[in-house]
């Protein structure tokens, strides 16, 4: 399962997915003028607006609200690094998208609404266009299973398409083969994870793992030593959740260089369920086992 989209492609592909849902949106809603200013009652109202909204589009509004939320929740990742400028022209892009799905102060036509949103989306689009580098490497990430299973990074070289490529351990599953290789009962499995670990400090006995060493002339094995910043992640994730913190990580991973293949592989389902929720690239293990 691979839908080769980068992280930068895929949150364009969003943004582009939200646009006939509000688009419907306004078709089906209304807007008309009312000056409440001008009924002449001596009271006079400071700012306030003469356009209000009639019938509104409940269904597709909450529709274009969750596929905003996911959208930007997963965007505003990369705003980190982004100049004080820029991420102020985001924000208040941010806020009149909102309200404009929200349908709180109305423009003065429905068809200015489809312009205000594509006006403001823009911000959004050249500021992923900013991050997007020329220069894209490709990163193999094995979850725990994958890497027991196939323990040789060769064995990934279909996935990255490529013959050089990042192959990339994670905390989470050197903790997690650590555990295994003396708590798994069956006695044939703890072997196969010893020598699993075995391959690993052979690659520190070749170089420093933390830059990178190679093998097989074109791959880089890389260890990472640190786990992920918790707190510049998605509010869903669960630091005491071994699935989430490798999700984290490899986010981690994309969101330090968006234009990066960064593909996570793995077989369970939950963790590619999660993967998808994070705008991550996820390859199946099973499909793996059909390439051998």
């Amino acid at each position: 399962m691979n839908d080769s989209l980068s992280y930068i492609a895929r949150l364009e592909k969003q943004l582009q997915d939200l646009e006939p849902v509000i688009d419907i949106m306004m078709d089906n809603s209304s807007i008309y003028y009312y000056d409440i200013n001008a009924d002449n009652s001596g009271v006079f109202f400071i700012g306030a607006n003469v356009y209000h909204w009639g019938d509104k589009d409940e269904k597709n509004q909450i529709l274009a609200k969750t596929l905003y939320r996911k959208f930007y929740e997963n965007f505003e990742l990369l705003l980190e690094n982004a100049h004080p400028n820029t991420l102020k022209k985001i924000e208040e892009s941010d806020k009149e998208i909102l309200n404009l799905i929200e349908q709180n102060d109305a423009p003065s036509s429905t068809d200015l609404g489809k312009s205000i949103f594509r006006n403001e989306t823009k911000n959004f689009r050249d500021y992923l266009q900013l991050l997007t580098s020329e220069v894209k490497k490709n990163v193999i990430v094995p979850d725990t299973n994958s890497i027991i299973q196939f323990p040789n990074p060769i064995s990934y070289r279909s996935i990255a398409s490529s013959e050089k490529f990042n192959f990339v351990i994670l905390p989470t599953v050197l903790s997690e083969l650590d555990k295994l290789k003396t708590t798994h009962r069956n006695d044939d499995f703890r072997k196969k994870v010893k020598s699993v670990i075995s391959r690993l400090k052979g690659y520190r006995n070749q170089g420093n793992v933390l830059v990178g060493v190679k093998v097989d002339k074109t791959i880089t094995v890389k260890m990472i030593a640190t786990e992920p910043n918790f707190n510049k992640t998605l509010g869903w994730i669960d630091s005491k959740n071994n699935d989430d913190r490798i999700i984290a990580n490899v986010l981690e991973l994309q969101l330090n260089h968006p234009s990066d293949n960064v593909i996570l592989v793995t077989s369970d389902i939950n963790l590619q369920n999660k993967a998808q929720l994070a705008n991550l690239t996820v390859f199946d293990t099973d499909e793996l086992e059909g390439k051998k």
